[in-house]
This record gives C-alpha cells, sequence and structure tokens, in this order.
C-alpha cells in the first residue's frame, strides 16, 4: 500500500508503431508520426535533437520548458500534449502530442479560393486571436509565429504548435530577452520597433501573428481583398510602434466583437435572393407561442437549410416549413404550411449565404431575427398548467 508522497512508478511500456520518422525538422528537434496499436490512435512524437551547431545542454532548458507550457494549456486552437518522456541525463526528450491532420496557414491561404472554400478567411483569423488571448492570459508568448508553427486541420480547426521557444512572462513588464536575435526575422522591414530594444513581450506576438497573416494574404493567387473582413484590425496590430497597438489580444478580440459591419454592400442579385427566402419564412410563420428565440449560430443556420434541401430533393417545394424555420426559430411557434417555400429560393439563398464572409452571414441573421420579431406572441392561457 502507498503512502501518500510516496512515488508511484508505472513500468509497463506503451509501444508505438513508427508510420514516418521524417514528418518534420527544425532548428531544435525532429518529428514522427507514430500509432498507438491498443487505441488505434495517430500521434505526433517531437524529439529534442538540435541541429549541428546549436548548442544541446543550453537550450535543453527551453525544451524542458515546452512540456510545462503546453501541460498549462487546454484549448481547441492549441495543440494538445498527452505524455512526454525527458532524458535528462543525456540531454534529449521526447512530447506525445496532437496529431493533426491538414496543412500549415501557409498552405492554406495559398491554396485558398473563396467561392469553393468551407473555412473563410475570417474564421480562420478569429481562431487565431482566440488561441493567442488564451494563451496571453496564461502568462505566455509564444515568440516563434511562422507559417509552419500554425496548422488548419482539414475540418478548419487552427491548431497554434511549437512552444520550443515559448516562455512565461510578466504581465506588468519587458524583460531583456536572451534569443532576440533568434526569434525576430531577418528582413528589416518586417522588424518592429522593439526589436531594437532586445524585449519580445505579447504585444510582439501580436505584431508577427498580423504581419504573418498579411503577408500570406498578399503573396496568394486567389486571395482577393473582400474575401477578408478586418484589414484595419490587421493594420494596428502592425503598428512598429508598441504604443500603438492592441494593449492585449483581449482588448483585440473585444475590437473583433464590435466591428462594425453594417457598411456590407448587397447588390441587386443579393436582395433579391434574401427576400424570396425570408418573405416566405415570414409569411409562413404565424404567432410565436412563447418567448422569441432565435438561432444565431451560422453553421447550424447552414446545415439545417442543407438538410431541408436533401429532405426534399425530388420536390418542387419544401414538404414541412418548420424544416427551414427550425434553421433560425428555436422557440414555440405556430406556422401555416399552405404557404410553399420554393426549394430552388432555398438553394439559391444558401449558396449566397455560404458565399457571404462569416461577419457579413452574422450580419444577414440579425435582419432575418429582426423583421421575424414583428411577428405576434400568442400565448394560450387556458392551458391547465
Amino acid at each position: 500500500m502507498k503512502n501518500n508522497g510516496d512515488i508511484i512508478q508505472f513500468v509497463k511500456r506503451r509501444d508505438y508503431i513508427m508510420l514516418n520518422n521524417a514528418l518534420g525538422n527544425g532548428s531544435f528537434g525532429t518529428t514522427a508520426l507514430l500509432k498507438d496499436p491498443f487505441i488505434d490512435e495517430l500521434f505526433v512524437a517531437k524529439k529534442y535533437e538540435p541541429a549541428a551547431g546549436v548548442d544541446k545542454v543550453k537550450y535543453y532548458k527551453n525544451f524542458l520548458d515546452e512540456i510545462k507550457l503546453l501541460h498549462k494549456l487546454h484549448h481547441r486552437n492549441i495543440v494538445r500534449i498527452f505524455n512526454y518522456y525527458a532524458y535528462e541525463e543525456m540531454n534529449t526528450g521526447y512530447i506525445i502530442m496532437e496529431y493533426v491532420e491538414g496543412m500549415n496557414i501557409g498552405e492554406f491561404i495559398s491554396d485558398y479560393f473563396a467561392p469553393f472554400s468551407d473555412t473563410d478567411l475570417d474564421t480562420i483569423f478569429v481562431q487565431l486571436i482566440d488561441g493567442f488571448q488564451y494563451i496571453e492570459e496564461h502568462g505566455i508568448i509564444h515568440r516563434d509565429i511562422r507559417e509552419g508553427n500554425i496548422l488548419v486541420d482539414k475540418t478548419g480547426i487552427v491548431k497554434i504548435i511549437d512552444f520550443g521557444i515559448g516562455k512565461s512572462f510578466d504581465i506588468e513588464g519587458c524583460n531583456n530577452d536572451s534569443l532576440n536575435s533568434k526569434i525576430n526575422r531577418a528582413n528589416s522591414d518586417t522588424l518592429p520597433d522593439e526589436y531594437y530594444e532586445g524585449v519580445y513581450t505579447s504585444k510582439t506576438d501580436q505584431y508577427y501573428l498580423a504581419e504573418l497573416f498579411n503577408r500570406l494574404m498578399r503573396e496568394a493567387e486567389h486571395v482577393d481583398e473582400s474575401d477578408f473582413s478586418y484589414h484595419d484590425i490587421l493594420t494596428k496590430m502592425m503598428q512598429k510602434n508598441y504604443q500603438n497597438r492592441f494593449d492585449t489580444f483581449t482588448e483585440l478580440k473585444e475590437t473583433i466583437e464590435k466591428h462594425d459591419f453594417s457598411v456590407m454592400y448587397v447588390s441587386a442579385d443579393d436582395k433579391r435572393k434574401y427576400q424570396a427566402f425570408v418573405d416566405k419564412i415570414f409569411e409562413s410563420l404565424s404567432s410565436f407561442t412563447d418567448e422569441m428565440k432565435f438561432n444565431t449560430d451560422t453553421g447550424f443556420f447552414i446545415t439545417r437549410l442543407e438538410k431541408s434541401l436533401t429532405d426534399n430533393l425530388f420536390e418542387d417545394y419544401i414538404q414541412k416549413n418548420a424544416d427551414v424555420i427550425s434553421a433560425i426559430v428555436t422557440g414555440a411557434y405556430r406556422y401555416n404550411n399552405d404557404i410553399g417555400i420554393n426549394c430552388s429560393a432555398v438553394k439559391e439563398f444558401l449558396d449566397w449565404f455560404k458565399s457571404t464572409t462569416k461577419p457579413s452571414q452574422q450580419l444577414i441573421i440579425n435582419n432575418i431575427i429582426a423583421k421575424l420579431s414583428s411577428i405576434n406572441v400568442v400565448i394560450d392561457d387556458n392551458l391547465p398548467f
């Protein structure tokens, strides 16, 4: 019987199958793709193995710090760590982490083509801000923001990886950084003012994240200015003087949430598609029978409309109007099924809706809710309880 304070040692060894021993290489290590045959899952093993010329002993502490940092972080946009093995007597070790099936952000933006992309640039950017806000809230700076350290999985989820030279920081101050020359870019045109002061703070993470995103969009063949809604925010993030940037990623996120998208351009054809769809919902919805409740999740909205079209694939009209109404109304209501909602009108609206940016989609949903909110609430007071 072990007592409190005793060392617990698991002697059972966990074995993995090597699938790819050259998944990636960096200045401080290599990564391999492994399979756990017991649970039939894939993992990435990162080995601390510096390149020739790099002081293995000097930077081993950074590898151990990465283990400590990643164990603090549990966020959907940050790669998960599952286990670690430190061989301190040999100044090496391994981190077993989540395998991300997808591509790095440079490849994603280079291949991006708005009409055919399942995930838009606004969504990618907002996820990045969410991830870096979480990192900042936990007193951590990443310090190595580049294409290979930001992945986008096959479902469009951003994963921030490689905290090998990340570090905890004092939120109230900026300390001299011995790794300053290694973590800043060589091109003088992209250097922030604090580079010359020998410091790197969370605001510097902010600068390099914006610089990377902006540069990748400029270099991408098919990215148009209208594909991205936060150009003004990127501009502020990239100010050379850190005092002119956002104070924190939290402030940055709040600015995104308050961003004014009332200037969205709506063509005559856009208006026609919108009205042909929304007017039929308005006509069909007789009354609310309880408190008005609406869905504001664009993903849910799209999924429900797609299902309504699939369920009426061989019909000219939606057979059950509630299938469409429930995409936007989540509370109790009465509706008139004699009002015909044309399947082609639903499809035309949905195709247009999906082609717009995420903020524009939110604005469209807000407009639908505003229109439907004028319908009466009729509660039956004769119910026994």
